[in-house]
């Protein structure tokens, strides 16, 4: 079986954001090169919009999967993730409303009706808060029914163009150090008023179909099934491209994974071969064409590669991350004790 690089190892959990469904739509997020180890980001940037309006709303859930949900009268979107490993709760909302739409206006419409909602004492509340452009509620539940709760919320809204989003962040026995895992996933929430669904962009059902069955069957491990699936979805995309680049970017980079976990490391060099032809400027498709020779031990043809990553290194999706270094990775573990290899990689880097 062929060995797999630390890389392709850490970036496994990437799979999960590409289960679609007709208003969601996801991207790659960063993980960090290192076995086992993950940068405070890491996971998948998931985005959900109302079908038929402009809107989307982006965030990044971290390792954990998601599902969303379109109200029966499709006016809004719901999406949850729940089984985080750090047990940091996740719901979002977005949704079409009949009023110019803020961050302050949603608060101030939404906020009143979850507070009249849910009748329990929250301490430490403060309503009125902006960072970053979010108006938010912060609050701790101390109690419920006498029981010691220690939950702490954040409601986060965000408006703009036809729709509302809410963010909705809870921890049970928060302790004042982990606040930063709310703030790091706050960081990541985005707002694009003017942005389409990919239902707009004429994304087929059929497509979608096989990216979220691929999907699954990658988390799975069951690599075999989801090159197939992947496979199909990409025949469909070269017919009518329809994918917006980031989400083509991660059905290649998917596809490509997955048939080097099978150890078919030329269908592999193939599908990267083709990403480069659709999309020149992206320096991941290069890096793990590198990956790729550095499994089949041509170093030359690596460095080749490498050195073209590193010239379009500022090409990388938003949060993705820098480009892994090529001397932690176990692709290139052939080459590590190389001069000439480290030497060049340490030039590129520079």
């Amino acid at each position: 079986m062929t060995a797999f690089p630390k890389f392709y190892l850490a970036r496994f959990h990437r799979a999960a954001i590409l289960l679609l469904l007709s208003a969601v739509l996801t991207q790659p997020a960063r993980l960090a090169a290192q076995a086992n180890t993950l940068d405070k980001t890491a996971g998948n940037m998931a985005r959900i919009s109302v079908p038929g309006t402009k809107g989307v709303l982006e965030m990044n859930v971290g390792l954990t999967d998601w599902d969303t949900q379109v109200r029966d009268d499709g006016l809004e979107t719901k999406l949850e993730a729940m089984h985080r490993a750090d047990h940091l709760l996740i719901s979002a909302f977005i949704q079409k409303v009949n009023f110019p739409a803020s961050a302050e206006s949603c608060r101030h419409d939404w906020w009143p009706k979850t507070k009249k909602a849910v009748s329990i004492k929250r301490d430490d509340l403060r309503e009125t808060e902006m960072k970053d452009g979010i108006a938010r509620v912060e609050f701790i539940i101390h109690k419920f029914r006498d029981a010691p709760l220690e939950q702490k919320n954040i409601h986060a809204y965000l408006g703009g163009g036809e729709v509302c989003a809410e963010v909705h962040l809870s921890r049970v026995r928060f302790q004042p150090e982990q606040q930063q895992m709310f703030e790091d996933v706050l960081s990541t929430v985005r707002l694009l008023p003017d942005a389409a669904s990919e239902e707009a962009r004429g994304v087929s059902r059929e497509e979608m179909n096989y990216l979220g069955e691929a999907s699954r069957y990658y988390l799975q491990k069951n690599y075999s099934a989801a090159a197939q699936a992947y496979q199909k979805a990409l025949d469909l995309e070269k017919q009518q491209r329809a994918l917006n680049p980031n989400m083509f970017r991660v059905l290649v980079d998917n596809l490509g994974m997955a048939y080097a976990f099978t150890g078919k490391l030329d269908k592999s060099k193939e599908i990267f071969a083709y990403g480069i032809t659709q999309d020149p400027e992206y320096p991941m498709f290069y890096y793990m064409m590198a990956c790729t020779y550095g499994e089949m031990g041509k170093m030359d043809e690596a460095l080749d590669q490498l050195r073209l990553a590193y010239k379009y290194r500022a090409n990388m999706i938003p949060g993705e991350g820098p480009i892994p270094d090529p001397l932690k990775d176990d692709s290139f573990r052939r080459f590590a004790q190389n001069e000439k290899f480290v030497q060049t990689v340490h030039e590129m880097q520079q």
